[in-house]
Protein backbone atom coordinates (compact mmCIF):
# COMPACT_ATOMS: atom_id res chain seq x y z
CA UNK A 1 0.00 0.00 0.00
CA UNK A 2 1.28 3.47 -0.90
CA UNK A 3 2.49 5.49 2.12
CA UNK A 4 1.19 8.68 0.50
CA UNK A 5 -2.36 7.49 1.09
CA UNK A 6 -1.80 7.05 4.84
CA UNK A 7 -1.58 9.88 7.37
CA UNK A 8 0.55 8.21 10.05
CA UNK A 9 0.27 11.17 12.43
CA UNK A 10 -3.52 10.90 12.32
CA UNK A 11 -3.31 7.13 12.81
CA UNK A 12 -1.07 7.64 15.86
CA UNK A 13 -3.42 10.26 17.32
CA UNK A 14 -6.46 7.98 16.86
CA UNK A 15 -4.68 4.93 18.25
CA UNK A 16 -6.67 3.46 21.19
CA UNK A 17 -3.71 3.75 23.56
CA UNK A 18 -3.25 7.43 22.75
CA UNK A 19 -6.96 8.17 23.13
CA UNK A 20 -6.98 6.34 26.46
CA UNK A 21 -4.02 8.45 27.61
CA UNK A 22 -5.76 11.70 26.62
CA UNK A 23 -8.98 10.74 28.37
CA UNK A 24 -7.06 9.69 31.47
CA UNK A 25 -5.10 12.93 31.50
CA UNK A 26 -8.31 14.97 31.27
CA UNK A 27 -9.96 13.00 34.08
CA UNK A 28 -6.92 13.39 36.35
CA UNK A 29 -6.57 17.10 35.63
CA UNK A 30 -10.24 17.83 36.38
CA UNK A 31 -10.14 15.68 39.51
CA UNK A 32 -7.06 17.52 40.79
CA UNK A 33 -8.61 20.92 39.97
CA UNK A 34 -11.68 20.00 42.03
CA UNK A 35 -9.50 18.87 44.94
CA UNK A 36 -7.40 22.05 44.82
CA UNK A 37 -10.31 24.37 44.17
CA UNK A 38 -8.42 27.42 45.29
CA UNK A 39 -5.41 27.00 42.98
CA UNK A 40 -5.10 26.61 39.24
CA UNK A 41 -1.47 25.56 39.04
CA UNK A 42 -2.09 21.78 39.60
CA UNK A 43 -4.51 21.69 36.66
CA UNK A 44 -2.15 23.70 34.45
CA UNK A 45 0.85 21.57 35.43
CA UNK A 46 -0.89 18.29 34.58
CA UNK A 47 -2.26 19.74 31.35
CA UNK A 48 1.19 21.01 30.34
CA UNK A 49 2.78 17.66 31.20
CA UNK A 50 0.16 15.74 29.18
CA UNK A 51 0.59 18.09 26.21
CA UNK A 52 4.35 17.59 26.24
CA UNK A 53 3.98 13.80 26.28
CA UNK A 54 1.40 13.94 23.49
CA UNK A 55 3.63 16.09 21.27
CA UNK A 56 6.55 13.77 21.95
CA UNK A 57 4.38 10.76 21.08
CA UNK A 58 3.11 12.32 17.83
CA UNK A 59 6.62 13.37 16.90
CA UNK A 60 8.26 9.97 17.36
CA UNK A 61 5.74 7.14 16.86
CA UNK A 62 4.58 8.01 13.29
CA UNK A 63 8.21 7.81 12.12
CA UNK A 64 8.83 4.33 13.51
CA UNK A 65 9.01 1.56 10.91
CA UNK A 66 7.29 -0.91 13.21
CA UNK A 67 4.30 1.38 13.66
CA UNK A 68 4.09 2.05 9.92
CA UNK A 69 4.20 -1.67 9.11
CA UNK A 70 1.41 -2.31 11.60
CA UNK A 71 -0.77 0.41 10.07
CA UNK A 72 -0.09 -0.84 6.53
CA UNK A 73 -0.99 -4.38 7.57
CA UNK A 74 -4.18 -3.12 9.17
CA UNK A 75 -5.17 -1.20 6.05
CA UNK A 76 -4.34 -4.19 3.82
CA UNK A 77 -6.52 -6.43 6.00
CA UNK A 78 -9.39 -3.94 5.73
CA UNK A 79 -9.12 -3.87 1.93
CA UNK A 80 -8.87 -7.67 1.75
CA UNK A 81 -11.95 -8.16 3.91
CA UNK A 82 -14.86 -9.48 1.82
CA UNK A 83 -17.81 -7.08 1.40
CA UNK A 84 -20.80 -7.40 3.69
CA UNK A 85 -24.21 -8.52 2.45
CA UNK A 86 -25.39 -4.90 2.57
CA UNK A 87 -22.44 -3.74 0.46
CA UNK A 88 -23.02 -6.54 -2.06
CA UNK A 89 -26.69 -5.55 -2.35
CA UNK A 90 -25.75 -1.90 -2.94
CA UNK A 91 -23.41 -2.91 -5.78
CA UNK A 92 -26.15 -4.81 -7.62
CA UNK A 93 -28.13 -3.33 -10.48
CA UNK A 94 -31.70 -2.20 -9.79
CA UNK A 95 -33.07 -5.24 -11.59
CA UNK A 96 -31.02 -7.66 -9.47
CA UNK A 97 -31.93 -5.75 -6.31
CA UNK A 98 -35.63 -6.13 -7.10
CA UNK A 99 -35.09 -9.81 -7.89
CA UNK A 100 -33.42 -10.38 -4.53
CA UNK A 101 -36.03 -8.30 -2.68
CA UNK A 102 -38.84 -10.47 -4.09
CA UNK A 103 -37.16 -13.64 -2.88
CA UNK A 104 -36.36 -12.08 0.50
CA UNK A 105 -40.06 -11.19 0.86
CA UNK A 106 -40.99 -14.83 0.22
CA UNK A 107 -38.56 -15.76 3.00
CA UNK A 108 -40.31 -13.39 5.41
CA UNK A 109 -43.71 -14.77 4.37
CA UNK A 110 -42.48 -18.30 5.04
CA UNK A 111 -41.35 -17.25 8.51
CA UNK A 112 -44.72 -15.61 9.17
CA UNK A 113 -46.58 -18.75 8.04
CA UNK A 114 -44.36 -20.99 10.17
CA UNK A 115 -45.14 -18.95 13.28
CA UNK A 116 -48.82 -19.84 12.89
CA UNK A 117 -48.16 -23.59 13.03
CA UNK A 118 -48.08 -25.81 16.11
CA UNK A 119 -45.48 -25.26 18.82
CA UNK A 120 -44.36 -28.90 18.61
CA UNK A 121 -42.96 -28.39 15.10
CA UNK A 122 -41.11 -25.14 15.83
CA UNK A 123 -37.75 -26.89 16.27
CA UNK A 124 -37.82 -28.25 12.73
CA UNK A 125 -39.22 -24.98 11.40
CA UNK A 126 -36.39 -22.96 12.96
CA UNK A 127 -33.94 -25.27 11.20
CA UNK A 128 -35.78 -24.64 7.92
CA UNK A 129 -35.61 -20.87 8.40
CA UNK A 130 -31.86 -20.92 9.09
CA UNK A 131 -31.30 -22.92 5.92
CA UNK A 132 -33.55 -20.58 3.91
CA UNK A 133 -31.59 -17.57 5.18
CA UNK A 134 -28.39 -19.34 4.15
CA UNK A 135 -29.87 -19.87 0.68
CA UNK A 136 -30.83 -16.21 0.43
CA UNK A 137 -27.29 -15.15 1.34
CA UNK A 138 -25.91 -17.51 -1.31
CA UNK A 139 -28.49 -16.16 -3.77
CA UNK A 140 -27.24 -12.62 -3.19
CA UNK A 141 -23.61 -13.67 -3.68
CA UNK A 142 -24.48 -15.52 -6.90
CA UNK A 143 -26.30 -12.46 -8.25
CA UNK A 144 -23.18 -10.40 -7.57
CA UNK A 145 -20.93 -12.96 -9.28
CA UNK A 146 -23.25 -13.11 -12.28
CA UNK A 147 -23.07 -9.35 -12.75
CA UNK A 148 -19.28 -9.38 -12.38
CA UNK A 149 -18.92 -11.90 -15.20
CA UNK A 150 -21.39 -10.03 -17.39
CA UNK A 151 -19.55 -6.75 -16.83
CA UNK A 152 -16.24 -8.43 -17.63
CA UNK A 153 -17.61 -9.83 -20.89
CA UNK A 154 -18.99 -6.43 -21.92
CA UNK A 155 -15.76 -4.60 -21.03
CA UNK A 156 -13.81 -6.36 -23.78
CA UNK A 157 -14.75 -8.53 -26.72
CA UNK A 158 -13.79 -12.20 -26.96
CA UNK A 159 -13.69 -11.83 -30.72
CA UNK A 160 -11.05 -9.10 -30.45
CA UNK A 161 -8.84 -11.40 -28.37
CA UNK A 162 -9.26 -14.27 -30.86
CA UNK A 163 -8.36 -11.95 -33.76
CA UNK A 164 -5.32 -10.65 -31.87
CA UNK A 165 -4.11 -14.21 -31.23
CA UNK A 166 -4.50 -15.20 -34.88
CA UNK A 167 -2.75 -12.04 -36.09
CA UNK A 168 0.09 -12.50 -33.62
CA UNK A 169 0.65 -16.12 -34.62
CA UNK A 170 0.80 -15.11 -38.28
CA UNK A 171 3.19 -12.28 -37.49
CA UNK A 172 5.49 -14.59 -35.50
CA UNK A 173 5.99 -17.00 -38.40
CA UNK A 174 8.97 -15.17 -39.95
CA UNK A 175 10.42 -13.55 -36.80
CA UNK A 176 13.85 -14.26 -35.38
CA UNK A 177 14.04 -16.55 -32.31
CA UNK A 178 14.66 -13.61 -29.93
CA UNK A 179 11.73 -11.59 -31.26
CA UNK A 180 9.53 -14.69 -31.28
CA UNK A 181 10.32 -15.41 -27.61
CA UNK A 182 9.18 -11.90 -26.68
CA UNK A 183 5.96 -12.20 -28.67
CA UNK A 184 5.27 -15.62 -27.17
CA UNK A 185 4.89 -13.96 -23.80
CA UNK A 186 2.22 -11.66 -25.20
CA UNK A 187 0.60 -14.68 -26.85
CA UNK A 188 0.46 -16.45 -23.50
CA UNK A 189 -1.23 -13.44 -21.91
CA UNK A 190 -3.81 -13.31 -24.71
CA UNK A 191 -4.49 -17.03 -24.33
CA UNK A 192 -5.05 -16.52 -20.61
CA UNK A 193 -7.58 -13.81 -21.40
CA UNK A 194 -9.31 -16.10 -23.88
CA UNK A 195 -9.44 -18.85 -21.25
CA UNK A 196 -11.08 -16.47 -18.82
CA UNK A 197 -13.70 -15.59 -21.41
CA UNK A 198 -14.60 -19.24 -21.94
CA UNK A 199 -14.65 -20.10 -18.24
CA UNK A 200 -16.57 -16.92 -17.47
CA UNK A 201 -19.26 -17.85 -19.99
CA UNK A 202 -19.50 -21.33 -18.48
CA UNK A 203 -19.69 -19.90 -14.95
CA UNK A 204 -22.51 -17.53 -15.93
CA UNK A 205 -24.56 -20.47 -17.22
CA UNK A 206 -23.93 -22.41 -14.00
CA UNK A 207 -24.81 -19.40 -11.83
CA UNK A 208 -28.03 -18.69 -13.72
CA UNK A 209 -29.16 -22.31 -13.40
CA UNK A 210 -28.38 -22.22 -9.67
CA UNK A 211 -30.27 -18.95 -9.18
CA UNK A 212 -33.36 -20.37 -10.88
CA UNK A 213 -33.15 -23.51 -8.75
CA UNK A 214 -33.00 -21.46 -5.54
CA UNK A 215 -36.01 -19.42 -6.66
CA UNK A 216 -38.02 -22.56 -7.43
CA UNK A 217 -37.20 -24.20 -4.10
CA UNK A 218 -38.06 -21.08 -2.07
CA UNK A 219 -41.35 -20.73 -3.96
CA UNK A 220 -42.12 -24.40 -3.32
CA UNK A 221 -41.41 -24.01 0.41
CA UNK A 222 -43.60 -20.89 0.46
CA UNK A 223 -46.48 -22.87 -1.04
CA UNK A 224 -46.01 -25.66 1.51
CA UNK A 225 -45.54 -23.32 4.48
CA UNK A 226 -49.27 -22.83 5.04
CA UNK A 227 -49.89 -26.46 6.00
CA UNK A 228 -46.43 -28.04 6.25
CA UNK A 229 -47.87 -31.25 4.85
CA UNK A 230 -44.47 -32.79 4.10
CA UNK A 231 -41.72 -31.32 6.32
CA UNK A 232 -39.29 -34.18 5.63
CA UNK A 233 -39.36 -33.45 1.90
CA UNK A 234 -38.69 -29.76 2.55
CA UNK A 235 -35.73 -30.69 4.76
CA UNK A 236 -34.37 -32.93 2.02
CA UNK A 237 -34.83 -30.21 -0.62
CA UNK A 238 -33.04 -27.63 1.52
CA UNK A 239 -30.13 -29.89 2.43
CA UNK A 240 -29.64 -30.98 -1.18
CA UNK A 241 -29.78 -27.43 -2.53
CA UNK A 242 -27.43 -26.05 0.13
CA UNK A 243 -24.90 -28.73 -0.79
CA UNK A 244 -25.26 -27.94 -4.50
CA UNK A 245 -24.85 -24.20 -3.94
CA UNK A 246 -21.76 -24.73 -1.80
CA UNK A 247 -20.23 -26.98 -4.46
CA UNK A 248 -21.04 -24.40 -7.16
CA UNK A 249 -19.38 -21.58 -5.23
CA UNK A 250 -16.31 -23.71 -4.50
CA UNK A 251 -16.01 -24.68 -8.17
CA UNK A 252 -16.23 -21.04 -9.27
CA UNK A 253 -13.63 -19.99 -6.69
CA UNK A 254 -11.25 -22.73 -7.87
CA UNK A 255 -11.64 -21.63 -11.50
CA UNK A 256 -11.05 -17.98 -10.57
CA UNK A 257 -7.97 -18.92 -8.56
CA UNK A 258 -6.47 -20.75 -11.53
CA UNK A 259 -7.21 -17.98 -14.03
CA UNK A 260 -6.53 -15.01 -11.74
CA UNK A 261 -3.00 -15.49 -10.49
CA UNK A 262 -1.59 -11.96 -10.76
CA UNK A 263 1.95 -13.02 -9.92
CA UNK A 264 2.21 -15.21 -13.02
CA UNK A 265 0.85 -12.45 -15.22
CA UNK A 266 3.06 -9.78 -13.68
CA UNK A 267 6.09 -12.03 -14.07
CA UNK A 268 5.38 -12.36 -17.78
CA UNK A 269 4.80 -8.63 -18.11
CA UNK A 270 8.05 -7.79 -16.30
CA UNK A 271 10.00 -10.19 -18.47
CA UNK A 272 8.30 -8.81 -21.56
CA UNK A 273 9.14 -5.23 -20.59
CA UNK A 274 12.77 -5.98 -19.70
CA UNK A 275 13.41 -7.87 -22.92
CA UNK A 276 11.73 -5.13 -24.94
CA UNK A 277 13.99 -2.55 -23.28
CA UNK A 278 17.07 -4.65 -24.03
CA UNK A 279 15.97 -4.99 -27.64
CA UNK A 280 15.45 -1.22 -27.86
CA UNK A 281 18.88 -0.51 -26.34
CA UNK A 282 20.48 -2.93 -28.77
CA UNK A 283 18.83 -1.21 -31.71
CA UNK A 284 19.94 2.22 -30.45
CA UNK A 285 23.53 1.01 -30.04
CA UNK A 286 23.52 -0.38 -33.56
CA UNK A 287 22.28 2.93 -34.95
CA UNK A 288 24.97 4.85 -33.03
CA UNK A 289 27.73 2.64 -34.48
CA UNK A 290 26.37 3.18 -37.96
Amino acid sequence: MNDRNINYTKEAFLHPWNLAFLIGAMVVSFSVSLFFSGASWPFETILLFATAIELLFLGMVPRQDRFRRAIRSQRAAEHAKPPSQKEIFQHLSKQSQRRYARLRKLGRDIQSNYQKLSYASQGMLDSHLKKINGLLDSYLNLLYQEERYEYSSHASSEGEVVSAIEALRTDMADDSPKVRSIKERRLRILEQRLGRFKKGRENVEIIRAQLETIEDVVKYIHEQSLTLSNPEEITFQLDTLLTEVEETQLAIEEIEEVFARPTDLLRDLDAYSSESEEESKGSDATRVKE
